[in-house]
């Protein structure tokens, strides 16, 4: 599943896109057809919980990373789940975009004990 987002008006007004890749648990950014990031997750039930994200060391500073997370919380939405963040930047980005608070769960020490206990943390 692809995911457009609009050209950004940096230099050569390049065209970033969320992709889920299900067999390999993440969505993945791509910054002009090329892989610049990606953000893992696991299936809880009904939660998607993000574990964790990671943006190429050489394109930091130019918000992919927001544009990562935003697009995969746009498909958690539209699949109907719920979104849970252990991965710190996606907890911080959560708490600066309140618009996803309607699909968003807490981190319960029972998740925790359940992913560990799956070896899924």
């Amino acid at each position: 599943m692809s995911m457009p987002t609009q050209p950004e008006g940096g230099a050569g007004g390049e065209v970033r896109t969320v992709e889920l890749v299900e067999d390999e648990r993440r969505y993945v950014l791509l910054l002009d057809g090329e892989r610049a990031g990606s953000t893992t997750y696991v299936d809880h039930g009904a939660q998607r919980v993000f574990v964790h994200t990671e943006i190429d060391m050489n394109q930091s500073g130019k918000g992919l990373g927001s544009t990562l997370v935003a697009g995969a919380l746009a498909d958690v939405r539209a699949r109907q789940l719920r979104a849970v963040a252990i991965c710190p930047f996606t907890a911080a980005y959560l708490r600066g975009h309140r618009e996803y608070d309607d699909i968003v769960d807490p981190v319960t020490p029972r998740l925790k004990a359940d992913l560990r206990e799956a070896h899924l943390l």
